[in-house]
């Protein structure tokens, strides 16, 4: 399941996972939205019905050069010992890496 609504005060909410195993559930609310500039949102992360961590994220977009520079800033509260810093920046590494390979034209390096 996946909706989406991109706009301040829109939400977000994605459910994945196999019929009878665990489900990966990210419930997002977008608090601020600057084209070409910024973007603020809140998002909670759960397996099955516990929440494993609660984020406040802002992705600002800054002018450099002849292209732009991706200032990503996060806090979290990584719950219950589930989760943490490390998995996070893996995973936002991770996306970073697959809108390269979208924007380059490529797949090579999508995850």
């Amino acid at each position: 399941e996946h909706t989406s609504d991109f706009s301040v005060g829109g939400r977000e909410v994605w459910r994945v996972g196999p019929p009878g195993g665990v489900e990966h559930r990210n419930d997002t609310v977008y608090l601020d939205i600057v084209p070409d500039a910024r973007i603020v949102w809140s998002y909670v992360m759960s397996l099955d019905s516990r929440r494993i961590s609660a984020s406040l994220a802002t992705v600002e977009l800054r002018p450099e050069g002849s292209g732009t520079r991706i200032v990503i800033t996060e806090q979290g509260a990584f719950l219950d010992g589930y989760d943490g810093m490390d998995e996070r920046r893996r995973g936002t590494e991770d996306l970073l890496s697959n809108l390269e390979s979208y924007l380059l034209g490529t797949v090579e390096g999508a995850h």
